[in-house]
C-alpha cells in the first residue's frame, strides 16, 4: 500500500448521529426522535427527498439499540427489502420511504398486515416518506393515519454552510476559497446531497493532498 493511500483506507465511513445532525429549524423534532418516542406508538417522519430523513432514522436505529431494545431498519425504496415486512419483528420498527410503495398493490397490503402484526406487538413504529398521500389501500391509509406526524423542513443558507463547514472539519480537509459559496449557487440546495458530495470529494483530497477546492467541485458537479 503506498503511503498516498493511507488516509483513505484508514478513514472509517461517517456514522449518522443525533449529534452530527445539522438541524437548523429542525431542533424540536430532533430532541423528541432523541428522547421522547413512546414505546408502542406510531410516528411519521415527512420532509422532502434530501432533507435528513434517513439521517435521523439511522441515528433513532443506532439510539434505541444503545438503549438495550430489539430494532429493524428498513430502507423500502430498495425492492428486495419489501418482502421481509411479511416477517419483521423488534421492539422498534423504522421504515424509510414507505411512500416508495404507494400504488403498489402486493406491497401496501404487506405493510398493511405488517403495521396490524405491529399493533399487536406493542413495537414503536417511526415511518418516513414526502408524504402520505398515494397510497390505494383504504385501510393502509387509515392506519397510517394513526401515526403522529413530525415533520423536517429543508435546511435555510446559513444550515447549509454551517453543515459544510462541519462535514469538511469531520473528513479533515480544507476547503478552498470560495468553495461554500460555489457549491451553494451550483449545486443542490439539500443536505443530503452536500453531504454526499464532501464525502465523495474529501478522499479525493486526501489521498492527492489537495483542498476541497472550487475547480474540484466544479469537475464534480459537471460528472453528475
Amino acid at each position: 500500500m503506498s503511503r498516498q493511500q493511507l488516509p483513505l483506507a484508514l478513514r472509517a465511513p461517517r456514522r449518522p448521529r443525533f449529534d452530527n445532525f445539522v438541524a437548523g429549524s429542525n431542533q424540536a423534532t430532533v430532541e423528541l426522535l432523541a428522547q421522547g418516542l413512546e414505546s408502542g406508538n406510531w410516528y411519521f417522519l415527512a420532509g422532502p427527498a434530501g432533507s435528513g430523513r434517513s439521517h435521523l432514522l439511522s441515528a433513532t436505529f443506532t439510539d434505541r439499540l444503545g438503549r438495550g431494545e430489539t430494532a429493524l431498519f428498513l430502507a423500502l425504496s430498495l425492492p428486495a427489502n419489501v418482502g421481509l415486512l411479511d416477517q419483521a419483528c423488534a421492539d422498534c420498527i423504522l421504515l424509510d420511504d414507505i411512500d416508495a410503495l404507494a400504488g403498489q398493490d402486493e406491497a401496501e397490503i404487506r405493510l398493511f398486515n405488517a403495521l396490524n402484526r405491529w399493533r399487536a406487538e406493542r413495537s414503536t413504529v417511526l415511518m418516513s416518506g414526502a408524504s402520505r398521500q398515494g397510497f390505494t389501500l383504504p385501510d393502509l391509509r387509515s392506519r397510517l393515519g394513526q401515526a403522529a406526524r413530525l415533520t423536517i423542513k429543508p435546511l435555510e443558507e446559513p444550515d447549509l454552510r454551517t453543515l459544510i463547514a462541519r462535514l469538511a472539519a469531520e473528513y479533515e480537509v480544507l476547503l478552498g476559497r470560495g468553495a461554500a459559496d460555489y457549491l451553494l449557487t451550483r449545486g443542490a440546495r439539500s443536505a443530503a446531497s452536500i453531504a454526499r458530495l464532501i464525502e465523495q470529494l474529501s478522499s479525493r483530497a486526501l489521498t492527492e493532498r489537495r483542498t476541497l477546492s472550487v475547480p474540484m467541485i466544479r469537475e464534480a458537479l459537471k460528472a453528475d
